[in-house]
């Protein structure tokens, strides 16, 4: 029975320091409300430019939920296409291959 005492307090101190952790990993609540009042902006001007122009705007902030930034698109190419250092290396070559023959052109 004294065994059971003592191990509960080591379940608990452990349950503690897990949560402990988890909230280190997330985002502070200040920046989660700018956020979303951000958002809210967004929405509010998006609606009074469909209403008053007849037309919502168009794009949004790189880097929200379905407009990813330039630096996501070009990782993710390299997913989707294959390896996409091997296309850009291949240009490169292609390019240095066409310098000599555009010096032969100039000296001509």
């Amino acid at each position: 029975m004294a065994d059971e005492q003592e191990s509960s307090p080591g379940i608990i101190q452990r349950m503690i320091d897990q949560r402990n952790e988890w909230a280190e990993k997330q985002p502070s609540l200040g920046a989660e409300l700018k956020a979303m009042a951000r958002e809210a902006v967004k929405d509010v001007r998006s609606t009074v430019n469909e209403t008053f122009l007849g037309s919502p705007e168009f794009g949004g902030e790189p880097g929200t939920p379905m407009n990813p930034t330039p630096q996501m698109v070009t990782q993710d190419m390299g997913n989707v296409y294959g390896n996409y250092n091997q296309m850009l290396d291949s240009y490169a070559s292609r390019g240095a291959e066409q310098e000599p023959q555009k010096e032969a052109e100039t000296q001509r």
